[in-house]
């Protein structure tokens, strides 16, 4: 048993020396870098853990108060110093600035941590904590302070530090808006490209768990909450019910897509997608929301979709919005056995309107009159324009038959009102088809077609008013149709032939021309007269086709008979508004002339005043063109139309026709002879022709004479008649 041990085993008491060399011995042996200096400044104790942190062995520094070397280029105290002396509290801040704080360990101690940049390997970072020792009597006889290497530490931090600035910067310079909620859903990032699209400034959100209040008015999770709570899609379900989907490319992640009406920014679109974000370890770390705002996308495709179904005049249905609401509306009516009616409106005079004016005037006249009857009927009711001047209203589930009656008489009422446009008051009537279901038809197709039937019967009685479909309307249409189909080939199959009425000279009696006249011979009906098919000729396009095949074939007889004859001859041919304005008509006409012109044929080409006064300027182009080429131009039915006498002034007219129906009221006492007097006049003052058509009677003859008229056509002298027999004519006259 050692010496030092006393009765019954009990440690006996370290003597001094003893005590010195158990000192020695712990503070050498501790892997905590130490070091112990007495109350003289001289360190006592440098243990190998300091030898290795600092590179200074104990035998330079024990014995000697440098305990500073290994620390600082020149001599100043060090903290275990400054504990010793009793300046600690007053010179700590001086010393090390910022670097310093009480140990929350140990009493008395002071704790500090600072860089060295002399220490190999770059420099070192040191933690250090200073703390006095006492005698018996509590007097300061030293101090020990013990050292720990955290280069390693402070570089990881330094470098978790730069890498969540850069993921900072990455997130705030991303052009992607986006924000990061950790765990407890606290916004963590929410950068510029967020605030921009949201209008809610960074401020206002890191830090918090308000992410909600950007994008809803009252608090409810947004995806990232969603997602960060664990991808429950319940609740996914239920607050983005129909609007969401798993992400095709990250797993875990959803998207969706929502409309935001309250941003500050302005109301979004935005396409979304929430994806979590793990740990380590796997576990929940919050999650990521990126924004994509797809506003102009949507409100491209909204106004794709409305201008697919709507009318881009007038901002009404179009033929296929009117279509999709009449089929569900027939379907609602055959399950509740309700009635609906189809109505068909047509307006009255609008193509004279068109023609005379212009197009702008006919497009403001029909936006004005779209609002009209929109005003005119009830809520939910379908207003739809489906052509130039055509309308059809779905009255769905009127109470009866007379209820829809008052509807329209009250809806052709409000038509009816003269609108301003453009400085001119223009009245429009509208004539009405009405069609009922289930009565009238048990499909779309068939009720459009009897409304519109209906509406043919309404012009056919006096315009302005309307019309119940009833069965025998049906069959007008179906020749309507019939008319159009068999238009379609009468070129190819030859139909259509020529007549000539015979214009003559007034002063002398001589025929110096003719006017082409078209008929059509029908293969089943006989003669068709025009008043039947040019309108729908017109209405189809056919009238370009037809129009050429008129003029080419006038030319090339009217050409052969002035050779015939030996003399000039002129051959009137009338161009419709539709074909005068189709592209090419100067370059059609010119060879056509080129074929079948010279000599001493004449072409005269007859044209109303609405047709050169839809487009003034465009007109007097086409005009200027086709007298270049020697062609005669003539101003047809003038008077009946939205005359303006400086067109007549500007345009290279050469000659006026007074329409039949001033010549008719001669002599009636209905001023027809002031009117004529007076288109008379003022062609001899623009130095025109004057040519009076529908001359019937010597009466008539005798006047337009004495008036100074210049030459005239009608039944008084000759009726339309074949090409042969107007060149027999021809050459009667001339023997």
């Amino acid at each position: 048993m050692s010496g030092r041990m006393g009765k019954a085993g009990a440690a006996a008491p370290l003597v001094l020396e003893d005590a010195h060399a158990w000192l020695v011995e712990v503070v050498a042996g501790t892997p905590v870098p130490t070091f112990v200096i007495d109350a003289g400044h001289r360190v006592t104790h440098w243990n190998r853990a300091l030898e290795v942190v600092t590179g200074i062995p104990a035998a330079d520094v024990v014995g000697t108060s440098r305990a500073w070397v290994p620390f600082y280029a020149a001599p100043r105290p060090v903290m275990a110093d400054l504990i010793i002396d009793g300046t600690m509290e007053r010179e700590v801040e001086h010393y090390y600035a910022g670097k310093y704080r009480r140990s929350a360990v140990v009493d008395g101690a002071w704790e500090a941590e600072d860089f060295f940049p002399h220490f190999p390997d770059g420099g070192k970072w040191l933690s250090f904590t200073a703390t006095a020792l006492h005698d018996c009597a509590g007097r300061v006889v030293g101090a020990v302070e013990t050292l720990r290497d955290i280069t390693q530490e402070k570089r990881a931090e330094q470098a978790r530090r730069e890498s969540e600035h850069r993921l900072a910067e990455i997130v705030d310079g991303c052009p992607v808006p986006l924000f990061v909620i950790d765990e407890t859903h606290k916004v963590t990032h929410w950068n510029r490209a967020c605030e921009a699209i949201i209008g809610v400034p960074a401020p206002e959100m890191l830090g918090t768990s308000d992410q909600w209040r950007a994008f809803y008015p009252f608090a409810r999770p947004v995806m990232a909450d969603l997602v960060a709570d664990g991808n429950d899609e319940n609740a996914i379900s239920l607050l983005y019910s129909g609007k969401y989907h798993p992400s095709a490319l990250i797993p875990g992640a959803w998207e969706a897509l929502d409309h935001f009406p309250h941003f500050r920014a302005g109301e979004r679109w935005l396409a979304f997608t929430a994806a979590p974000l793990k740990g380590l370890d796997g576990s929940n770390a919050g999650a990521v929301e990126t924004l994509q705002d797809v506003t102009a996308q949507k409100l491209y495709e909204a106004r794709l979709s409305h201008q697919a179904t709507h009318d881009e005049l007038t901002g009404l249905a179009n033929r296929v919005l009117l279509t999709d609401r009449l089929t569900h509306a027939l379907t609602h009516a055959r399950r509740d056995g309700s009635l609906l009616a189809l109505v068909f409106i047509d307006l009255d005079h609008f193509k004279v309107v068109n023609d005379t004016l212009g197009h702008r005037v006919g497009d403001e006249l029909v936006r004005a009159v779209a609002r009209r009857i929109a005003a005119s009927v009830r809520e939910g009711d379908t207003v739809a324009r489906i052509g130039g001047d055509e309308f059809v209203v779905l009255l769905c589930a009127p109470e009866s038959e007379d209820v829809v009656a008052e509807i329209v008489t009250r809806l052709i009422a409000e038509v009816s009102r003269p609108v301003m446009v453009e400085g001119h008051e223009l009245c429009v009537g509208c004539s009405v088809g009405i069609a009922l279901y289930p009565r009238d038809g048990g499909d779309s197709a068939t009720l459009l077609m009897h409304a519109d039937a209906a509406m043919y019967r309404a012009k056919d009685s006096g315009r302005s008013t309307f019309h119940f479909f009833t069965p025998e309307m049906n069959q007008r249409a179906t020749e309507r149709l019939g008319l159009e189909r068999d238009l379609r080939h009468a070129l190819d199959r030859e139909e259509l032939r020529l007549l000539f009425q015979p214009q003559v000279d007034l002063a002398s009696g001589r025929v110096v021309g003719a006017e082409a006249l078209l008929r059509w011979d029908h293969p089943r009906e006989g003669l068709v007269m025009p008043s039947r098919f040019i309108p729908v000729a017109e209405e189809t396009g056919l009238i370009v086709p037809i129009g050429r095949w008129v003029l080419e074939q006038a030319c090339r007889l009217g050409h052969a008979w002035a050779v015939d004859a030996g003399r000039s001859l002129r051959i009137s041919v009338n161009l419709s508004p539709r074909q005068f304005r189709a592209k090419g008509l100067a370059r059609e006409v010119e060879t056509i002339l080129q074929a079948h012109g010279g000599g001493h044929l004449c072409l005269e080409l007859e044209l109303t005043e609405g047709t050169v006064m839809h487009d003034p300027e465009e007109a007097a182009a086409i005009l200027r063109a086709l007298k270049g080429m020697g062609v005669r131009l003539s101003m047809d039915d003038f008077g009946t139309g939205y005359s303006s006498l400086a067109y007549l002034r500007d345009f290279p007219f050469d000659m006026i026709k007074i329409d039949r129906s001033f010549v008719d009221s001669l002599h009636r006492g209905r001023g027809g002879e002031a009117i004529v007097r007076a288109v008379v006049g003022l062609a001899r003052s623009l130095d025109l022709g004057v040519i009076a058509e529908g001359v019937e009677t010597e009466a008539q003859k005798d006047f337009l004479t004495r008036e100074g008229c210049d030459e005239m056509q009608g039944f008084l002298f000759s009726r339309p008649i074949p090409a042969g027999a107007f060149l027999n004519l021809l050459r009667t006259a001339a023997t």
